[in-house]
């Protein structure tokens, strides 16, 4: 099966507060994630993701939403675990730093967050 465009993301909870990584690319914070590959299905492209731009297996995730990006979707996850060991995360080159954000200082980052990111923890938060 190929997804065309199509983009898996993880939002980690953890104790109210929520996981963003800033990009080394344009300085926005914003969810781990990235393209799904040709034969690749969502669950594992986020899988794989994860571990490259984190260092870190979670297998145990679900599925939040699929919202339609460009012709295809963006698929967004969601983990929630107060054991979550933030000291086992090792970034690639594609982030600079990463820290947890309650959800008030994630409306206080404004022009520092990719805007679909708050979309994202919103939802997550009515669910």
């Amino acid at each position: 099966m190929v997804f065309i465009n199509m983009v898996s993301l993880l939002l980690i909870e953890k104790n109210k507060e929520f996981l963003l990584l800033k990009r080394s690319d344009n300085g926005l914070y914003g969810l781990p994630g990235g393209g799904v590959e040709e034969n690749e299905t969502p669950n594992d492209a986020l899988i794989r993701e994860v571990k490259e731009e984190m260092g870190v297996f979670i297998p145990n995730f679900k599925l939040l939403k699929k919202y339609p990006y460009n012709s295809s979707f963006l698929c967004v996850y969601y983990f929630k675990s107060s054991d979550f060991d933030e000291n086992t995360i090792v970034l690639n080159n594609e982030h600079t730093e990463f820290n947890f954000f309650s959800y008030f200082e994630v409306l206080n980052l404004k022009n520092q967050i990719i805007p679909t990111t708050i979309r994202f923890i919103n939802d997550y938060l009515n669910i």
